[in-house]
């Protein structure tokens, strides 16, 4: 059920000593009393009741949650949504009442629940903004020196708002961690890694991080206000067949691209997260890397993560619990690497497969490895090869297939070596690719020509 069709239904569920008003998005307890849930501990409370004693699994919670995002560390929001939702119940997870935990499978709903329907009573609903999450009791309030007016998006780690800077009178972006996650040392972490890797990068293909600060206990990042799509949602769009961009078009964003990579790359920093979501197009045509919420230092010295942890201990007294670890995958699964899959240790050249990946879809709107599963998918980045991007779009050049092939190479010893090395054949192409139109446009003119005078000829 998504957001909106929670919001319409009208009816409650009724269980034990509780309510749960759908159209008011509150959970009461006998005697009047007001239960507050976030939205995510909300939807989870839904979900369950929706399916009573079946098990609920973690992968249909994300997409209940996120689903239009596959981070592959969703688990620590479900689960601090989880130990948020049993608060308000009162429930445990060692002696559960409520809600069962089956290890490594998912969650289930133990006792019975009653659901009336005031539709049913009082005639189809109409859309309301009922609905009061934490999310949306910002809007029209001040964060620091920052007046936030309305949502522009969010997913598992971060609600963006946009925002008024009241003292120098400009519109950012003002990125939140959502409350259940504002004691979670780990989210603590990425949140603060993400602002701490890109405000180190002064590039115009990076977006700007102008500040990362804290008020009343909430964590929030201040970026740039861009005006645009993301290639995700430009990829949504798309209709089928139909190229996104003209291949002028498509090479300049995948320069800029490049150039962005091989800026960050330079600075020691791994995106790890490359991904359609995180590369966004304005309107002016200008490409931007975005969330750099799992980054890694490259080089020695003080990593990112500990630069991370050090914000997150200031700010909420956080144990230094890092992101990442041996052998667990980091990132967005469709995306990943084949070495990231592996859980082996990273390099910069994780990052120009998972662009490849991002270059792929850009050209032909498919993905390189669909799967329906993270496992799936995992499996197809290891073991199979990607079909033919000109199979799939015949206006691409074949010097552009051979570039996308590169950067997917599963060894990464054959895989494009550094972002510079793709950025000069992707400017290569580009230069090549002019004086052919160039020609191309003289021999019609030249034909043109040749017409006119043969039939002069013919009529004198």
């Amino acid at each position: 059920m998504s957001a909106v069709e929670v919001k319409t239904r009208q009816g409650v569920y009724r269980f034990e000593k509780f309510e749960l008003d759908l159209r008011a998005g509150e959970l009461r307890q006998d005697g009047g009393r007001t239960v507050r849930l976030t939205e995510q501990p909300f939807r989870i409370l839904v979900t369950l009741l929706e399916h009573p004693g079946d098990v609920v699994t973690r992968e249909e919670l994300r997409k209940r949650l996120w689903p239009n995002d596959t981070i592959v560390e969703f688990e620590h929001s479900i689960s601090a949504a989880m130990n948020r939702l049993r608060q308000a119940l009162g429930d445990t997870a060692e002696d559960p009442h409520y809600v069962e935990t089956l290890a490594r499978r998912g969650y289930r709903w133990m006792v019975p629940a009653e659901w009336k329907d005031r539709q049913a009573e009082n005639g189809p609903a109409v859309a309301t903004t009922d609905v009061k999450f934490a999310s949306e009791n910002l809007l029209g309030k001040k964060i620091s020196h920052y007046r936030v007016l309305r949502i522009i998006g969010g997913g598992g780690m971060g609600i963006v708002y946009d925002a008024e800077d009241i003292k120098l009178g400009r519109r950012v972006a003002l990125k939140v961690l959502p409350e259940e996650l504002a004691t979670d040392a780990a989210a603590l972490q990425r949140f603060a890694r993400e602002a701490q890797a890109a405000s180190a990068l002064d590039h115009p293909n990076i977006c700007t991080i102008h500040e990362f600060g804290e008020h009343e206990g909430q964590p929030f990042i201040v970026m740039q206000l861009l005006d645009g799509q993301t290639v995700r949602e430009h990829i949504e769009g798309a209709v089928p067949g139909e190229t996104l961009w003209p291949i002028d078009k498509l090479l300049d964003l995948a320069i800029q691209i490049a150039d962005g990579l091989d800026a960050a790359h330079r600075q020691g920093i791994i995106h790890r997260d490359v991904k359609p979501a995180n590369i966004f197009i304005t309107k002016r045509g200008e490409a931007k890397i975005l969330d750099f919420g799992v980054a890694k230092l490259a080089g020695v010295g003080e990593s990112i993560e500990s630069a991370a942890a050090s914000a997150s201990q200031g700010m909420q007294g956080a144990s230094d619990l890092g992101l990442t670890v041996t052998g667990r995958s980091m990132g967005t699964a469709s995306y990943m690497s084949p070495e990231q899959v592996r859980g082996e240790k990273l390099d910069v050249r994780t990052d120009l497969f998972s662009f490849g990946l991002v270059l792929f879809e850009m050209a032909t709107t498919q993905r390189a490895f669909p799967g329906d599963t993270a496992t799936r998918v995992h499996q197809a980045i290891l073991e199979q090869q990607q079909a033919s991007p000109r199979q799939l779009n015949r206006d691409l050049p074949s010097r552009l297939e051979e570039i996308i092939q590169k950067c997917l190479e599963k060894d990464r010893e054959a895989r494009y070596q550094t972002a510079a090395e793709l950025f000069a054949d992707l400017k290569r192409l580009q230069h090549d690719a002019k004086p052919s139109r160039m020609r191309a446009r003289k021999r019609w003119a030249v034909g043109v020509v040749a017409s006119a005078v043969s039939v002069g000829v013919l009529i004198g």
